[in-house]
């Protein structure tokens, strides 16, 4: 019998690793990986390609090969198919929105690394790319851990996807040479909305995502207009308002609770932001017939439908 004074001792929960993971063989048939399992939420895909042939297909009547050896990174959508051919060997892993996001968060490269995710992107490995062995063994350790989750298993799995992304980074085109191409118009533009997109809601001033671009603020002005025609004050805003739209829509927290949330005072200083863009109050727009098809839009992806 317990002494009358002890406590229970709480049963340790098991460690669950944040990404799930697979390997896959030779087999005698074409697989086929699609949707199921991944619910409803954003979703993205990493596969390995060490030997064989896969087809990925995009849903919209885009259909790419690939040959191993081989990486990709896919954000997954609706209707998305990757066919592995029979003689295919490799893994694949598949993440949500809260995962990608705490592998990003606070790194001074996430600007760069969040425009990289919101597309498909692929590497060819092999002996001619010195990177091939550093990024097998992400995939194979990120394996190891989702099979035998152990204390910190989840540190040690986001750790190992950040290197992968950085490895992907520095394979595209954009980040290689020169350093003329990330330096232009457009790349700079695309830099500038995949860092609002980590900090819309900590209502940075303009002057702090210049500095972090490395540019003058006349200078990113100037680059959003011709970029996008509107200034850099306008498009944070407009993203802050995408999401405001969303969670009207498609919650019931009350006002207060989105205010917070998207980093706003109160839910008076939240309604004059909201109607001075939308020209109608947070609470009218929730009654609006319109409002739904609007912020199904959206949802579609901010970064896509966004600026």
């Amino acid at each position: 019998m317990p002494h009358r004074g002890s406590l229970p001792i709480p049963a340790t929960a098991r460690p669950e690793a944040p990404v799930r993971a697979e390997r896959f063989r030779a087999a005698l048939q074409t697989r086929v990986l699609g949707r199921a399992g991944l619910g409803d939420t954003g979703n993205f895909r990493a596969l390995l390609l060490e030997k064989g042939d896969a087809v990925l297909r995009t849903g919209d009547d885009v259909i790419l090969p690939l040959t191993g050896p081989v990486m990709g990174w896919m954000p997954w959508k609706e209707g998305m198919r990757l066919e592995l051919s029979s003689g295919a060997q490799g893994t694949h892993l598949f993440l949500g929105d809260s995962t990608l996001d705490r592998v990003l968060q606070r790194r001074a490269e996430a600007a760069e690394l969040r425009f990289l995710v919101a597309r498909s992107s692929f590497m060819r490995l092999g002996p001619d790319n010195s990177a091939g062995e550093a990024v097998a063994g992400c995939f194979t350790g990120i394996l190891s851990e989702t099979l035998n989750p152990g204390p910190m298993s989840a540190a040690v799995v986001e750790s190992l996807l950040h290197v992968l992304l950085v490895h992907l980074h520095r394979n595209q085109p954009a980040s290689q040479g020169d350093g003329t191409q990330t330096g232009s118009t457009k790349a700079l533009a695309g830099r500038f909305t995949a860092l609002v997109e980590s900090h819309f809601r900590e209502h940075w001033r303009v002057e702090r995502y210049a500095r972090e671009l490395g540019v003058s603020r006349d200078r990113l002005n100037d680059l959003c207009l011709r970029a996008y025609g509107r200034p850099p004050a306008r498009l944070i805003r407009e993203r802050l308002l995408v999401e405001a739209r969303i969670y009207l829509s498609t919650s019931t927290l009350a006002l207060g609770q989105i205010a917070g949330i998207l980093g706003f005072g109160g839910a008076s200083q939240f309604s004059r932001f909201f109607k001075s863009l939308q020209g109608q109050s947070p609470a009218r727009y929730r009654l609006s017939p319109h409002h739904a098809a609007q912020s199904e839009r959206a949802k579609q992806g901010a970064l896509h439908a966004w600026p």
